[in-house]
């Protein structure tokens, strides 16, 4: 299929697969369901009511809210405009999202409840903010209910309104901007146009097809480049049905997995490594099935090295059935690193669990490992189209990997400085170390740049919170850098921090101890720290710090020499 406009995928997907349910959502004990037709015409309506309303092609339109339908409905409706969709992270903090808003300068946004009292508190110190459409009832004079602006744009069209129709969207034309972290001063918004995303859709369908009788379970948030590529707009083009997690609990998730037969899961490694977790102590609770299931592995796995046969189907069927997933015939880990043995575990038990590549810049996928060949440790192959390469290797083939094609983004939004120091000759530098095997897959070794990855694959920039840091008095310099958990083996935010002298000279004329001097110049550098992460998203939160007493090593354009503190060990 040729490249196509994100703003065309409810017209064509309507007239290819109809009345088959599109999205739905448990709702008491049914679903709420929407067509492929009801798509189409929801998100018509929507976006006739808002091009009414004076909203354009080249406009900024957010949406803010958990994982529904109509946030679905939301964002295809906003790319029929023509205007920038702006998805925004549910878990930023007010004072981030105003920052977002006001540099895109949105226009409007749609919101679910939960988040309206948000936009209440930050709306007065947005002027350019005029329209705000709640998902349900509207609560607020200046709210718009959602079902009431598609009866609106629904009348305009039955009046023969069609301004929906003639917007002239190119092939390369941005319509999604995503940022990437909560904005400082430095915003980066990453423009992604519609060949970026439509050559990703329609090439990582290659490597992993989908029939329109696959059902995917949608928990990533939508704002998420890697859900909203692979866990929204795929399953959309290829006619699958989309179910919503009710939310994050457990025992709802493996409910609405069951109710709604699902065949296809994405996640990031944590979720898949609590799930097999939670399969091996219901095994360990049981010292007789413990016993059964051992000897059941010995056997799968004699059977795999003897015969070159899985027998992990058949054999774990009745496990399956208890764990909630029996429908699941496949999971796709991404966000960060999967580590190979929880992946393996998965595939003991008969299930298919394997990992891609991407970032928010390549729209996201760039690598993945194909359906009936894959490589747990690897991050699979490129799609077709894309060039991946490595930078300088060194003696192990090991340098940043490269990426090059129609995915990468159109660059940082209104930041050029920032856009050539990761676009060079046509190259996107990933930051990323790793290497290729003799058969083309490629391997994830380390990361060149600061981004410090949670262990939801959430990215953390620490010069964003840096500048927040050294905006205190109290502190001199600062230092973010990832440090790993000793238990779960994943990066979490830690800093070192150099105190302002001034206090340090005051704390020492104290004539304390040396422990008791520590301990107080800690507490005064602990509160900056807790105001602060106070002030992000609470994924951003630093959880461990050390001081130095002396300035931070710098190059000659003084910057702190960051690389030097890439393994350094944070005690607490």
């Amino acid at each position: 299929m040729e490249l196509f406009n994100i703003r065309d995928v409810p017209e064509f997907s309507a007239k290819k697969f109809g009345s088959k349910i599109a999205l739905q959502i448990k709702s008491g004990y049914s679903f709420s369901s929407v067509t492929y037709e009801q798509l189409n015409n929801k998100t018509a309506q929507l976006a006739e009511y808002l091009m009414s309303n004076g909203i354009k092609k080249g406009d900024a339109f957010a949406v803010y809210g958990e994982n529904r339908p109509e946030w679905a409905i939301a964002y295809l409706s906003i790319a029929r405009t023509g205007a920038y969709i702006i998805p925004i992270d549910s878990m930023l903090k007010e004072q981030e999202i105003k920052l977002i808003l006001h540099f895109i300068g949105a226009k409007g946004i749609i919101v679910s409840p939960r988040f309206n009292d948000i936009i209440r508190e930050i709306k007065d110190g947005l002027p350019e903010l005029r329209h705000v459409i709640s998902m349900d009832e509207a609560k607020h004079p200046y709210e718009l209910d959602f079902n009431e602006a598609l009866e609106k744009g629904r009348i305009l069209i039955e009046k023969g309104s069609l301004k929906h129709r003639d917007v002239q969207m190119d092939i390369d034309d941005p319509y999604v901007i995503l940022f990437t972290s909560g904005t400082t001063g430095q915003s980066k918004g990453v423009m992604l146009t519609n060949r970026n995303v439509s050559h990703d859709i329609i090439n990582a369908t290659k490597l992993i097809s989908f029939s329109e009788s696959d059902r995917f379970i949608s928990m990533l948030p939508l704002h998420h480049t890697f859900e909203a590529t692979a866990g929204f707009l795929v399953p959309l083009y290829s006619g699958c049905t989309i179910t919503y997690a009710r939310s994050l609990k457990p025992v709802e998730i493996i409910e609405d997995i069951k109710d709604s037969q699902s065949t296809i899961m994405l996640g990031v490694p944590l979720l898949f490594e609590k799930i097999i977790l939670g399969i091996k102590r219901a095994i360990k609770a049981s010292l007789v099935k413990s016993t059964v299931v051992n000897s059941m592995l010995a056997i799968e796995k004699g059977s795999k090295f003897l015969l070159g046969v899985k027998l992990a189907g058949p054999i774990f069927k009745s496990l399956r059935d208890q764990s909630g997933l029996s429908t699941i015939n496949l999971m796709i880990s991404g966000g960060s690193a999967l580590k190979p043995e929880v992946a393996q575990a998965f595939e003991d038990f008969g299930f298919t669990l394997f990992q891609g590549y991407g970032l928010t810049e390549t729209s996201p996928i760039v690598t993945i490992n194909p359906r009936n060949k894959y490589k747990h440790s690897s991050i699979g192959v490129p799609i077709e189209g894309v060039e991946v390469e490595i930078d300088s290797p060194n003696e192990n083939g090991e340098g940043e990997i490269k990426v090059k094609g129609p995915i990468v983004m159109k660059g940082y939004y209104n930041n050029k400085t920032a856009t050539d120091e990761v676009i060079k000759d046509g190259w996107f530098y990933t930051g990323d170390i790793g290497y290729r095997d003799k058969d083309g897959y490629f391997y994830i070794s380390g990361r060149k740049k600061a981004i410090i990855v949670t262990e939801a694959g959430k990215n953390v920039y620490p010069e964003e919170l840096e500048e927040k840091l050294c905006e205190s008095n109290m502190i001199e310099e600062a230092l973010v850098l990832p440090v790993i958990n000793n238990q779960s083996k994943r990066e979490e935010v830690g800093a070192i921090i150099y105190p302002n002298p001034e206090l340090i000279e005051s704390v020492l004329k104290k004539n304390m101890s040396e422990a008791e001097t520590e301990k107080e110049l800690r507490q005064v550098i602990k509160e900056v720290i807790n105001s602060v992460s106070d002030e992000v998203a609470d994924y951003k939160r630093i959880k461990h710090f050390e001081l130095r007493y002396e300035e931070f090593p710098k190059t000659t354009t003084k910057k702190i020499k960051r690389y030097l503190f890439v393994n350094k060990h944070i005690n607490g």
